[in-house]
C-alpha cells in the first residue's frame, strides 16, 4: 500500500514540471502620444470601445454593416476555421486521458496431419475466444501533452481574433464605399447643375451672336464647354455603378442598386476625439492580437518539442474474458485474465531530428515575437497616420471652403456682369470651370476627411 502511495506522489510532483517557459508578453516600448498631443499612458481611448452603430450614427451604413457582417464570405470562411480549431483544441485536451479499447476476436485453427501438434496429439483444431479492454495512458510527466494543448488553445484564440480583424476590415471598408458613394452622388448633383450653368450661358451667348454682340468663335467655346460638362455625367455614372458592384461583393450579392437616402453632409461620425494612448490599446487591435496568439502557440511548441527529448513513460493495462471454447467464453470468474505493464522510452540515437525539431521550435519563436513587436508598431502608426489626415484635412477644408464660396460668389457676379455686356465670354466660362472643379474637388475632401475618421477607428480597433 504504502508503494502505491509513493509512486503516486512521485507521479503528482512529476506533473507539476513543465518543459519550456511559461509565457510572458514581450516588453514593446510605445510612445506616450500618437500625434501633436501630450497625454498620460493611462488615459483610455473611448473610441476605441465604441461599437460601429455608436460610431457612425446612421441607420442606413449600420444596417449595410449588419448584412455585411451576416453574409460576407470572407467572415463565413472564418467561422468555418473557428470551428476547425475548436475541434483541434477539444482533441488537445483528450490527450490527458487515458486510451480505451475493446477488442472482441474468435478464431479456429486447424493444422497439418504432418504438423508438429498432430504428431503429438495434441489436436489439429484450436479454438480460442477472446474479449477484452485494453488500456493505454501516457503519463504527462514532463508537461508535454500540456504545452501542446496550451499550443492549441493559443491557436483557438488566434482564429478568433482572426475573425474580428475581419470584421474589423469589413466594417471599415463597407463604410468607405457608402462614403465614396454619397460623395459620387454630391458630385453628379454638382455636374448636372453644372450643365444647366453653362447650357444658359451657350443659349445667351448664342442670341448675343444673332444680334451681333459676340463672334462665332465665342458661341463655339460656350458649346463646346456645355458639352464638355455633359461627359462628366456618363463617368461619374459609372464610378457609381462600379462602386455599387465593389459594395455589394462585399454584402455577398450580385450588382444591384444600393439604396441611399441621405447626402454627404448629414453624415456626422464620432469627432470628439481623445488621442491619449489607450491603456489596452494591444488588445483592442485584432491583429495585434492574432501577432500575440501566435507567439503564445510558438512559445508552447518549444516545450512540447523539448519534452519529445525526455523519457516517454506509458501505463498499459488488459483485462476481459479468454477460452478455447465457446460455451466457457463469458464463464466468470474461470476465463477471467488481466494484465498491467508499464514501459519508458528514451530517444537515444534518431539522427538529430528531435533537437533539429527543438531548435527550429525555437527560432519560430523569435520569428513569432519580432512578427509580434512589428505588428505593435505598425498599429501605433497607423493611429498617428490616421490622426494626422484628420487634423491636416480639418484644416485645408476650412480653406477649400472659403474658396468655393468666393469662386460660387464670382460666377454669380460674373454672368450678371456677362448679361449687362461688362464681361466677356472667356471670364464666364472660366468662372463656371473654376466654380465646377473647385465643388467637385470640395466633395472629394469631405469623402476624405470621412474616410479619415473610419480609419482611425479600425487602427484603434473598432467593435
Amino acid at each position: 500500500m504504502n508503494k502505491i502511495v509513493y509512486i503516486a506522489l512521485g507521479s503528482v510532483l512529476f506533473a507539476s514540471c513543465k518543459v519550456g517557459k511559461n509565457y510572458e508578453r514581450p516588453s514593446v516600448e510605445t510612445p506616450k502620444q500618437f500625434y501633436n498631443e501630450a497625454a498620460s499612458d493611462t488615459i483610455v481611448n473611448d473610441l476605441a470601445q465604441l461599437g460601429y452603430v455608436e460610431f457612425f450614427k446612421n441607420e442606413e451604413l449600420t444596417k449595410l454593416i449588419d448584412l455585411a457582417i451576416e453574409r460576407n464570405a470572407d467572415l463565413q470562411l472564418a467561422v468555418k476555421n473557428i470551428e476547425q480549431t475548436r475541434l483541434l483544441y477539444t482533441q488537445s485536451r483528450m490527450a490527458l486521458l487515458p486510451e480505451l479499447t475493446m477488442n472482441v476476436a474468435a478464431n479456429r485453427t486447424e493444422s497439418s496431419k504432418n504438423s508438429y501438434l498432430a504428431a503429438n496429439d495434441a489436436g489439429r483444431i484450436n479454438n480460442d475466444f477472446n474479449a477484452n479492454l485494453n488500456l493505454s495512458w501516457e503519463l504527462d510527466i514532463w508537461g508535454k501533452i500540456r504545452r501542446e494543448k496550451e499550443a492549441a488553445l493559443a491557436t483557438l484564440m488566434q482564429t478568433e481574433e482572426v475573425k474580428r480583424a475581419i470584421e474589423n476590415r469589413l466594417v471599415a471598408e463597407v463604410a468607405t464605399s457608402y462614403i465614396n458613394l454619397l460623395m459620387l452622388d454630391e458630385q453628379l448633383k454638382i455636374a448636372q447643375e453644372g450643365i444647366v450653368l453653362r447650357e444658359n450661358t451657350y443659349s445667351l451667348t448664342k442670341k448675343m451672336f444673332e444680334v451681333g454682340n459676340e463672334t462665332i468663335i465665342a458661341m463655339q467655346q460656350a458649346e463646346a464647354q456645355w458639352l464638355e460638362s455633359k461627359e462628366l455625367i456618363p463617368q461619374i455614372e459609372q464610378e457609381i455603378a462600379l462602386q455599387e458592384s465593389g459594395l455589394n461583393l462585399l454584402l455577398n450579392n450580385y450588382p444591384q442598386a444600393i439604396s441611399r437616402s441621405v447626402t454627404l453632409s448629414d453624415l456626422n461620425f464620432i469627432t470628439d476625439l481623445n488621442t491619449g494612448v489607450p491603456v489596452d490599446f494591444l488588445s483592442n487591435r485584432p491583429d495585434v492580437q492574432v501577432a500575440e496568439y501566435a507567439l503564445k502557440a510558438a512559445n508552447a511548441k518549444v516545450g512540447a518539442a523539448q519534452g519529445q527529448m525526455y523519457p516517454n513513460i506509458v501505463i498499459s493495462a488488459q483485462g476481459g474474458f479468454n477460452s478455447f471454447e465457446a460455451s466457457n467464453w463469458f464463464n466468470a470468474p474461470a476465463s477471467l485474465f488481466g494484465m498491467v505493464a508499464g514501459g519508458l522510452t528514451q530517444p537515444l540515437f534518431n539522427q538529430k531530428k528531435l533537437k533539429t525539431a527543438y531548435e527550429m521550435a525555437v527560432v519560430e519563436r523569435e520569428k513569432a515575437g519580432i512578427e509580434f513587436k512589428n505588428k505593435v508598431i505598425a498599429g501605433f502608426t497607423d493611429v498617428h497616420n490616421a490622426l494626422v489626415k484628420i487634423d491636416k484635412i480639418s484644416q485645408k477644408e476650412e480653406v477649400m471652403k472659403k474658396r468655393v464660396d468666393i469662386l460660387n460668389t464670382s460666377l454669380t457676379n460674373t454672368k450678371f456682369m456677362f448679361e449687362m455686356d461688362k464681361a466677356s465670354y472667356l471670364e464666364v466660362v472660366n468662372a463656371q470651370g473654376l466654380a465646377l472643379q473647385s465643388s467637385l474637388n470640395f466633395a472629394e475632401l469631405k469623402r476624405d476627411y470621412l474616410a479619415s475618421l473610419v480609419d482611425l477607428y479600425r487602427a484603434l480597433g473598432g467593435h
